[in-house]
């Protein structure tokens, strides 16, 4: 059965003067909850505490170690400010969500408020964010994890330079068979992995600040561990920053929320006071666990210093501890995936229904109300991607297959930075616009000044990257997003100006 959906005039004159009738997906299908897991989830806090916070303790070493060899007790201050530089970028889908609900998400946004091309460069890097993530953070996050776990634990692997293939595969397979199951029954488990992994991390970060009780220092929150530079500290963040990139991830999934211009903004705000709080925290408390002096080791001398940590520093429960901690973060990453997932499939689905890419795209499961056939593009290119990046790393790094994969990770994680501050720049820029064609209420702050700030510090963000001649690999993923976003910028000018018609429709759909 085909779900169709007619506008009211006073929201899209353009299709209803063609009469046109677009599908649209099931609808008050999720509340609240969903709404808020999903965009948590998507940020898988348990996996960003493990592969965020090392990671950018070893860029933060391999960077500027030398001067700095503690550094990376100030990884707390970098996130931080990581969040509150993101909070800024979300404020305009916060105000675009009270006023526009789409699966199209940021697309339809940059649509409303500038131009159908505008519009069409936003999609694109959207969803191609969306796949560096499903694969950068999600399928190869999982597998560096197993990777780097199991030799910390005696657990030899057999044929490791191949073996991370079929996992992935397998990997793959259940995430995207439970994507297929229905959106409400995969959130429904996301929503209760989400409760147990936040509290988890809360609770155990708050027993290590209690066990260090002496050592609690506001240091890691200054400047001071890295000579108090604003260079470095703006340099780490423009990696950091993507700790915090899936407080979007409700918008998505809009038309199939209840209430959605309630809830989705709302979705928005838990979601960065959550993150806030338990990413954050965590960190905190393992720099604090670690110790200021021990720094230039942590996220260098072993793959997961949070390892370490949780297997020895909670007395007799450390054990059990810690192995809780293995499998949330190994759940997370694939809660994440899922989220990821189902995002980036009801992209696809808009861009299909609105006459984008192909129609055949926008086909419903007739038992779920899922889009079958992006749902199984995603996970089909994921695939091709995931796997060809871990084998072009191997060569790099041969028989090296912890490191090849991490690099991997890395890679793609930091190709998607760029794309998107990119997205938000342009949403940034079309919240005025949209206010003012639409006869709403323009606030100054609200809807110029917030915007632009975040602007600039975005841009800002790009050229440090840039200037900022960061160590190989992790140059290779900020030259890498600069190429495919000027390929981007191409397929927009031809789409443009020779399939005119493809853009006829982009961004029209909202409840």
């Amino acid at each position: 059965m085909k779900h169709t959906f007619k506008y009211p005039a006073t929201i899209n004159p353009k299709v209803q003067e063609t009469g046109t009738v677009l599908k649209h997906l099931k609808r008050d299908q999720l509340g609240l909850r969903h709404a808020i897991s999903q965009a948590v989830a998507l940020n898988a806090p348990a996996g960003t505490i493990v592969l965020y916070v090392t990671s950018t303790a070893a860029l933060m070493y391999f960077t500027y170690g030398s001067r700095y060899p503690n550094g990376a007790f100030a990884i707390p201050l970098v996130l931080l400010l990581s969040l509150v530089v993101y909070g800024l970028m979300s404020f305009s889908m916060y105000e675009f969500s009270k006023e526009i609900s789409s699966s199209g998400g940021y697309y339809t946004f940059v649509s409303r408020g500038l131009a159908s091309s505008a519009g069409y460069f936003t999609a694109i890097s959207y969803v191609t964010y969306q796949m560096l993530s499903f694969t950068g953070f999600g399928l190869l996050g999982f597998i560096g994890f197993i990777y780097g776990i199991l030799p910390e634990l005696g657990v030899a692997l057999p044929f490791s330079n191949y073996l991370w293939i079929p996992i992935i595969v397998a990997f793959t397979v259940f995430v995207t068979a439970l994507i297929y199951a229905g959106i409400k029954p995969s959130l429904k488990y996301v929503f209760y992995a989400i409760i147990i992994e936040v509290t988890f991390f809360i609770v155990t970060s708050v027993a290590l600040l209690f066990r260090f009780h002496g050592a609690l220092s506001s240091a890691p929150f200054t400047p001071a561990p890295v000579g108090n530079d604003p260079l470095l500290v703006s340099t780490m963040m423009i990696y950091a920053i993507g700790t915090f990139v899936g407080i979007g991830g409700a918008l998505p999934i809009a038309e199939e929320t209840s209430r959605p211009k309630r809830n989705v903004p709302i979705a928005i705000l838990a979601t960065i006071a959550i993150l806030g709080v338990t990413i954050i925290l965590s960190a905190y408390s393992q720099v604090i666990a670690w110790g200021h002096l021990n720094m230039s080791s942590f996220g260098t001398s072993t793959p997961y210093p949070v390892l370490l940590i949780y297997q020895h520093d909670f007395g007799i429960l450390s054990p059990l501890i810690m192995i809780l901690m293995i499998v949330l973060v190994a759940n997370s990453y694939f809660t994440a995936t899922v989220s990821l997932g189902t995002n980036a499939s009801r992209v696809l689905f808009s861009l299909s229904r609105e006459n984008v890419i192909h129609k055949s795209i926008s086909d419903l499961d007739h038992r779920t109300g899922v889009p079958k056939i992006a749902i199984l593009i995603v996970a089909a290119i994921s695939l091709v991607v995931v796997i060809s990046a871990g084998l072009v790393f191997e060569r790099l790094y041969p028989n090296q297959p912890f490191n090849a994969l991490t690099y991997a990770s890395l890679f793609l994680l930091i190709l998607e930075s760029p794309i998107s501050y990119m997205i938000h720049i342009l949403t940034n820029t079309s919240l005025y616009r949209f206010l003012k064609k639409n006869n709403k209420k323009v606030s100054i702050v609200k809807h110029i000044l917030i915007p632009a700030i975040s602007t600039v510090t975005l841009v800002f963000a790009i050229f440090v990257a840039v200037y900022f001649n960061l160590s190989a690999p992790y140059i290779y993923g900020v030259y890498g997003a600069l190429v495919w976003v000027v390929a981007i910028i191409a397929l927009t000018i031809y789409v443009s100006l020779k399939r005119k018609d493809k853009l006829e429709l982009i961004g029209d759909f909202s409840l």
